[in-house]
């Protein structure tokens, strides 16, 4: 079991990056969110890994953190979701939406996950729901009321030019520092200071 790789990034490519350990090259599968936020070729970085082997397929998954690691794997206990549809969930969603979402019965933020469907969406609350109510993240579950301020912020920043996938982890960013009550305007303003860094 590789629990996690810590080394110089190596390659960037479109779908995996190569880790290079003490001289070995790890070739890891990591979600879009955390693809956007990849630091130059040559700097140092850590993935938490799943190592997933099926017939002849063996493939190393890396996470930016435990957390994501956590829902990945616990996405792939629910028969029809694989390594690519859990990709999908982690790019999605954080950790804390997704435990919200199973929690509360959401399907409709579950069913933002590009090939997760409602049929599928229903089997995953209904056997995770449990399951989530065990777990806890570092960071803390939203209250439901700030989706509504979440999704604006998102919209506002991809009317500005950026892409989904940063101006969502942006907005999540920025709601973890000024906590769920935030108003959307607030999100933005903190979550484009961010984005220009």
């Amino acid at each position: 079991m590789i629990a996690f790789v810590k080394g110089i990034l190596a390659v960037n490519g479109s779908k995996q990056v190569t880790v290079d350990v003490n001289g070995v090259g790890y070739s890891v599968e990591i979600p879009d969110n955390t693809k956007s936020q990849l630091p130059e070729v040559g700097s140092e970085i850590k993935f938490y890994t799943h190592y997933h082997c099926r017939e002849n397929e063996v493939k190393l998954y890396g996470f930016a953190s435990q957390d994501e690691l956590t829902i990945f794997e616990t996405a792939l206990v629910v028969k029809g979701v694989g390594p690519a549809l859990a990709l999908n969930i982690v790019s999605k969603l954080s950790p804390p939406e997704f435990q919200r979402a199973i929690r509360d019965g959401d399907h409709a933020t579950l069913m933002r996950v590009p090939r997760l469907n409602k049929e599928l969406a229903q089997l995953m609350i209904m056997k995770l729901k449990n399951t989530v109510r065990k777990i806890h993240f570092d960071a803390k579950v939203e209250e439901a009321g700030s989706q509504e301020g979440t999704d604006a912020g998102v919209q506002v920043l991809m009317g500005l030019g950026a892409n989904e996938v940063a101006a969502e982890r942006a907005i999540t960013d920025a709601q973890k520092i000024l906590g769920p009550k935030a108003k959307p305007e607030e999100l933005v303003r903190l979550a484009l200071a961010r984005l220009n860094q």
